[in-house]
């Protein structure tokens, strides 16, 4: 069964779609999803969506929702900031953690770009018992480097600023916030299951985020894994890359939530 639904962080509404199995019975374990970068709940080529149904024909719930300022979620997209991105993944998780349909201490959490960094920090926080990150971001603040300088300048002085092609007013508050929070030392702490999902063709995000996080997670995690992929991209965009994608983390919740 697949529901819309909303739930609220702080003042605002945010829009979700919750999938809960149709065989079996509750409490179901459940994952937690979270988009990219100007994503939505639906993912790049719909991967999330995909995703979710698979996991959901597997026996677990999944709750994917839009970030404040991103979907169909309230809020303007230029407030936005990994802040208020982790305090909307905390809400979430404290949703699903809540409601007796869901088993709390059989939580997973995905996040693909720059929603790795909610991952990351919500896994640590709840102490999820798996963790998935797709095309992870390792180090947000290269997100104000690859700014051009006449642009940065306008946004701190004006504090906002329109890339062309962009689609939306980018906000000072998020700049300053990939200076702030450090996922891999979240990364060093967490004490769960890790699949790492990367292809070696992502030209936005380099493989070498996940290695870096790869050696994080080796610090305390339980046997993180790593997927390399030669194609795909960052939003892991051929019919081969999803497909492993896809199916490496379906069989990979199934064996740490089931």
């Amino acid at each position: 069964m697949e529901k819309s639904f909303s739930f609220k962080s702080g003042r605002y509404s945010l829009a979700g779609i919750l999938h809960i199995p149709s065989r079996g019975k509750g409490p179901y374990p459940a994952v937690v999803m979270f988009h990219g970068f100007t994503g939505s709940k639906s993912g790049s080529h719909f991967i999330f969506t995909k995703t979710a149904r698979r996991l959901a024909a597997k026996g677990m719930a999944v709750l994917r929702f839009d970030f404040m300022g991103s979907g169909d979620s309230e809020g303007k997209f230029e407030n936005m900031s990994l802040l208020t991105e982790i305090k909307d993944g905390k809400k979430a998780v404290e949703f699903i953690m809540k409601d007796k349909t869901f088993d709390k201490n059989r939580l997973g959490v995905l996040g693909l770009s720059m929603g790795a960094v909610t991952a990351v920090s919500v896994a640590l926080e709840y102490k999820t018992r798996s963790l998935v990150l797709w095309s992870p971001v390792a180090y947000p603040e290269i997100m104000r480097k690859k700014l051009p300088k006449k642009l940065e300048k306008i946004l701190f002085k004006k504090g906002r600023v329109y890339p062309p092609g962009f689609g939306n007013y980018l906000g000072k508050k998020f700049i300053k916030s990939t200076e702030k929070v450090k996922p891999l030392e979240s990364a060093e702490s967490y004490r769960g299951n890790v699949l790492l999902v990367h292809a070696k063709d992502d030209v936005s995000v380099p493989l070498k985020h996940s290695l870096s996080y790869f050696k994080s997670f080796h610090k305390n995690a339980l046997f993180p894994r790593i997927l390399v992929l030669d194609e795909g991209g960052h939003t892991l965009a051929t019919e081969f890359s999803e497909q492993e994608a896809i199916g490496e983390t379906v069989g990979f919740f199934a064996e740490t939530l089931l």
